[in-house]
Formats: structure tokens, sequence, C-alpha cells
């Protein structure tokens, strides 16, 4: 966490804001002759607004602010504090001027310290969606200054790298998916987690509409597909609603075999990916997307055999082999691959060679589906039904 703000700096005086234009002017290698009293003239008329433009234009002040040891963050804080008396309806561009400044008045070697900075001026403000564009700016800055300040999850920063907690403060702040998309983006720029990008490009495709879809929608919905069926498998519950997305569906007019393969993971066996790959001209098709064929195949052989597991409680192992068009010496392996993916919880009877299934995803639930619970759930209650009737006619023999 950031140092809090503790300099007599912030300590609430008269000449606060004067003390510390002062010690900005004193601090600048040099600043223009009429700065000082710009400043005095603003302090006196009260114009907070005036006085925060006035600093910021004077690039030796923040230039001044930024090279302050320890008194760097209470200045900020006072700072911060001045925008709260800021009346404009601008005053969020004064928050996103004086980040700019602080960021370009630090060099790489500095880069630590703006961030401390930042998350001063990010804790003292209270607009969700100036805290979100500060987190933007601070993200932005640590991926390409310095990335291991995102790695920790004790650091100020590493602790919003994690998608789950970052999505839950954005609904506690109540901000709108529009205003989500550029801080989603900048956290999957900035892990060096594949799981954790896929994680963070999904909830930026998931705040578009059909009505909003853009060029940098359907190029992070072009990475959210690719991820999937790199890798359907880690992500498997984030991933399964993935088709239903207008960024995904938009993938049709100019992406059209893309969107079919990861229908074909979403959805299909064995059997539709070897016919896509057919269709298309063979493994190289998925060169384009850096993708490899004996993984793809391993991970359509799994899904698969969820598939099958999923209509069947009893298979023979016979009939998993011919689904996954192998030898029935190694359907034992690829069971036990299912199970370890945590998609399928099943025993094998040896002796009888079949597998006994105890659990399993659903990968599709449609109409088919519904009316294949329905069945389950009609047997169910003629199976209670008779268990209850067999107990009453044993009570009554009992009388």
């Amino acid at each position: 966490m950031p140092a809090s703000a503790s300099s007599a700096l912030v300590n609430v005086a008269e000449d606060a804001e004067l003390r510390l234009v002062r010690l900005l002017a004193d601090s600048a290698h040099s600043t223009r002759a009429g700065f000082v009293q710009d400043c005095e003239a603003c302090i006196l008329h009260g114009d907070a607004a005036q006085l925060m433009r006035t600093i910021l234009e004077e690039k030796g002040a923040i230039s001044a602010l930024v090279s302050l040891e320890e008194e760097a963050v209470s200045a900020v804080s006072l700072l911060a504090a001045l925008l709260d008396r800021v009346k404009e309806v601008n005053s969020s561009k004064l928050v996103d001027d004086l980040a700019d400044s602080v960021i370009q008045s630090t060099s790489n070697e500095e880069t630590s310290k703006a961030v401390s900075l930042l998350a001063t001026l990010y804790n003292m403000r209270s607009e969700p969606l100036e805290k979100v564009g500060l987190l933007v700016k601070m993200i932005d800055l640590a991926t390409a200054r310095q990335p291991a300040l995102l790695e920790s999850s004790s650091s100020f920063l590493g602790r919003w790298m994690e998608a789950s907690k970052l999505s839950s403060m954005l609904d506690d702040w109540q901000v709108e998916p529009v205003n989500r998309r550029a801080l989603y983006r900048a956290a999957a720029s900035g892990t060096t987690s594949s799981l954790s990008e896929q994680r963070f490009t999904l909830l930026t495709i998931e705040t578009y509409s059909e009505s909003d879809v853009d060029a940098e929608a359907l190029e992070s919905a072009k990475k959210a597909a690719i991820g999937a069926i790199r890798d359907p498998v880690s992500l498997f519950v984030e991933q399964r609603k993935i088709l239903s997305l207008p960024a995904i569906q938009a993938l049709k007019e100019n992406f059209a075999p893309l969107l079919d393969l990861l229908r074909v993971f979403q959805e299909g066996k064995l059997e539709d990916y070897q016919s896509f790959v057919k269709t298309n001209g063979g493994e190289s098709v998925l060169a384009q997307w850096e993708l490899s064929p004996a993984e793809c195949t391993r991970h359509i052989r799994i899904l698969s055999l969820c598939s099958l597991a999923a209509e069947h409680e009893e298979i023979p192992y016979s009939i998993v082999a011919n689904t996954l068009q192998t030898e029935s010496s190694d359907v034992e392996k690829w069971v036990i691959a299912a199970v370890s993916s945590g998609l399928l919880s099943a025993k094998m009877d040896q002796l009888q060679e079949q597998v006994i299934v105890e659990r399993c995803v659903v990968r599709k639930f449609e109409m088919e589906q519904w009316k294949g619970l329905q069945s389950r759930l009609h047997l169910w209650k003629k199976n209670v039904g008779g268990i209850l009737e067999a107990y009453k006619q044993s009570q009554q023999q009992k009388q």
C-alpha cells in the first residue's frame, strides 16, 4: 500500500497551498517569472481550478514535485485535496492531467515512485470513473516500464490483477460495462499469466452489446476465441457462454473459420474437429492462429469423452474407443486425463470394461438436454413413488 499523507503540507492551514507553490518554485530548476504571483492570485480569489491549471502548466513545478523525497506524497495529497474544491464539471480532466504530468515527469528508474504518487491520488478520489482511469494509467505504466510491480499479490497494483477481485470491485462501484473495457484491456496486456490474460479478455468482450461492436471488440474477440480453443479445459466454466457473446458472434462476418472452430470446441466432438480440419485444407489452417494440432486433438478427445459421459451413466470401453478413435487399451488413459481435468468424475470397471460415470460437466444445454433432464426427473419421481408405496404397504401389513 502507498504511504499515507502525513506531512505538514496537508494539514488544514490557510497557507498550505501557498507554501506548496513556493516549495515547488524553490525546488524547480526554473519557472517562469510570474508563476508564484499567478498562483497567489488564484489562492486569494479561491479559484482552485485555475490554481491547479497554473501548477500543471508549469512543467518545472511538476518535475520539482516528483523530485521531492519525503514530501512528494504529501504534495500530491495536497493537490488531491485541492481537487475536491474544484466545482467545475471537468474536474476529472484535471485529475487526468495531474496523473499524466506525474508520469511524464518520471524516468523509468522512478516508475515505482510514480505509481506510489498515482496511488495516493487514487486513494484520495471517490468518483469511481476517476479511480478506474487512474488504475488504467498505473497498470499501463507498470506494463511498459516495470512489469514486476504487477506480479506480487501484496503490492498495490498486484492485488487488482486478479480478475474476480477487479470485477467484484467494479460491481460494488456500479461501473457500467462500457466504462470497464479500458481497465480489463490494460490488465490483460499487463499480466504475464496466460490464464489471467484469457480471463481479462473474456471480461472485456462481455462489455460489448450488438450495437457497439467495433474493431477493438473484434480484436479482443479473436484473442478470446483463440484462447478458448488453445485451452478449453482450464477455464471451462468461464468460457461456456462465450458463443452467446455479441462480440464473438460478430466474428462470423470476417473470421468465420475461427468462429466455426470455436463452436466445435464448445459443442462438438472429435469427428466434428476432423471434419473442420479436412474442409479447411488440413492442419495447416491452425497455424494462422498459432494452435498446436497435437494439443487441439488432445483437448477435443477429452471434451468428446465428456460429451459421451453426459449422455450415458455406464459406457463400454469399446464405445469410448470408437468415439475417441483410439485403441481399447488407451481408454483408461483418456478417462484419467478427463478426470484429471476436473470435467469428469468416473470409475473404471476393468473386469467388465466399463466406465461408470459419477459426475460430468454438460457442454451443451439446449432443448434436447432439457428433455433428457425431464425424462430423468420423471424416472426419479416414479422410483421414489414406488419406494413410498412399498413402504406404505409394509406399514399396513404390520398393522
